[in-house]
């Protein structure tokens, strides 16, 4: 077990340097800077900005650094000033923990800083949206199995279609719309509201959550349905167990191995934060901060939440192979 998780934690290392350098790619494929966008300041003083937070440095490779240090210094020094860019000097910083400072602060935040004033929100608003995937639908996707054709089975389907075909903007519009012509209740709310736990976090988790309920009801019931269609079932049946013993202890227990290889991403996807939904309610988290940061070209906050949101995904996926073990015995990570 040790060794499965060593070698999955080495196997991220490759992965988080890969979807750096592909966001690193795309980011410098769109047109303007940082400070670009600031009108009020002279072309000197932006100058002076992109020189102090290194971009005036080529992207990728200084290779005119590596030829004035191959001469002066000797080949060591001349490789460490060929990646002397904003590329390699962003990966050194970011392998050290330095994630480094935000443009749109001008250095006086860092990305680390605005991580830890923004990831708690989208942490509770996507633990409460979770929280609500898993109880409304796994008992739906089950109940529609065990109930295969009737009007249990047809409303949990359609649930679940609605749920997973219609997009989160959508219904988090009519939900604007209702909660505040229907009921008169503001539901963008200040934000100091979000600093705490509070009734402000249910209205967007649950749309949040919409769409991994619906994903959530449709695998439960084919996973159900096809662990009752299995030989050990109709053999426990033929044993004399009773119709819950074989729920419990057999069904269920089968059925939740596809279910659990898909919470790990959705679990990162929630707890990272809808873009959409928060932007929607108004919801100062991570998710907001990543849709201004690439409005104003930040890349260092663009870099950093892309790889905050790449390590969760990675450490999601591995909390999902080490629980197969807990749930089938059979399964063993070698």
């Amino acid at each position: 077990m040790i060794g499965f998780i060593i070698r999955r934690v080495l196997a991220m290392i490759p992965v988080l340097f890969l979807v750096a350098l592909i966001t690193f790619f795309l980011m410098k494929q769109a047109k303007g800077g940082p400070f670009d966008q600031e009108k009020e300041v002279a072309p000197s003083t932006i100058a002076l900005l992109n020189r102090k937070f290194g971009l005036d440095k080529p992207a990728w490779l200084n290779t005119a650094e590596f030829n004035n240090r191959m001469s002066a210094d000797g080949p060591f020094a001349a490789v460490r000033g060929l990646f002397d860019s904003q590329f390699g000097n962003y990966m050194l910083n970011a392998v050290q923990g330095d994630l480094g400072p935000t443009y749109a602060s001008k250095g006086t935040e860092t990305v680390q800083d605005k991580i830890k004033q923004t990831f708690p929100i989208s942490l509770r608003l996507g633990l409460i949206s979770l929280t609500f995937a898993l109880v409304v639908g796994f008992p739906l996707g089950i109940l529609g199995a065990l109930r295969q054709n009737t009007i249990f089975d047809y409303f949990s389907l359609i649930i679940s279609t609605i749920g997973f075909s219609v997009p989160t903007f959508v219904t988090g519009l009519v939900l604007l719309l209702v909660m505040s012509k229907v009921f008169g209740i503001a539901p963008i709310k200040d934000p100091s509201v979000w600093e705490g736990f509070s009734m402000s976090y249910f209205p967007p988790a649950i749309i949040l959550g919409l769409g991994t309920m619906a994903y959530i009801t449709r695998l439960t019931r084919s996973s159900v349905l096809e662990v009752k269609r299995q030989d050990y079932i109709r053999t426990a049946k033929a044993k004399g167990l009773g119709d819950r013993v074989v729920i419990l202890r057999h069904i269920l227990r089968n059925s939740l191995i596809p279910v659990i290889t898909i919470l790990g991403p959705a679990v990162a996807g929630l707890v990272t934060g809808s873009f959409i939904i928060e932007s929607v309610f108004r919801v100062p988290g991570i998710g907001s901060e990543f849709i201004g940061a690439i409005g104003s070209r930040d890349y260092s906050m663009i870099m950093g939440s892309t790889l905050f949101f790449s390590l969760l995904v990675a450490l999601g996926n591995i909390m999902v192979d080490l629980s197969y073990g807990l749930i089938d015995p059979r399964i063993r990570n070698s």
